[in-house]
């Protein structure tokens, strides 16, 4: 499709600019990232949704966790993020960002890993914790889960 639709682009640009919009794009949707660095399990973000259904989500994270929110494509959620003060969302470090954000096929997720991702050396240790992220994020059936974490 993409080949035709530059030719296309040629004699027809918005055309094919919203053909190339609503048919090619998957919109996964919105990753909330705060930069900065703390301990492991330190609160680092909170964040108010204000939810399409009236629903008001509070959340508090901690470093090193991500978190997948429901929010579907096409909708949008008030945001007020409020970082605490080692870390910057946009705003600048420690600056409270209120925006909208959008979901798509993968929702909202929240995300304060830090970067680069940094896994325990200890293999044991390590395993958990990406089973933990798979867990929060729902990636696989609770039976496949439960299987991983007994091995």
């Amino acid at each position: 499709m993409m080949p035709h639709l530059g030719v296309l682009s040629t004699v027809y640009p918005e055309a094919a600019w919203e053909i190339f919009d609503k048919d090619c794009l998957v919109r996964l949707g919105t990753v909330i990232a705060p930069h900065g660095k703390a301990e492991e399990s330190e609160e680092v973000l909170k964040v108010k949704l204000e939810m399409p259904d009236g629903n008001s989500l509070d959340i508090q994270m901690k470093y090193g966790a991500i978190r997948g929110i429901s929010l579907p494509e096409g909708e949008e959620a008030e945001a007020i993020i409020s970082p605490h003060k080692n870390f910057d969302i946009g705003a600048g470090r420690g600056k409270k960002l209120e925006t909208k954000i959008q979901g798509g096929v993968v929702g909202v997720l929240i995300d304060t890993r830090g970067r680069p991702i940094k896994l325990p050396d200890d293999e044991p240790k390590r395993k958990k914790k990406l089973l933990e992220w798979a867990s929060s994020l729902d990636l696989y059936p609770k039976t496949e889960m439960g299987d991983l974490l007994d091995k």
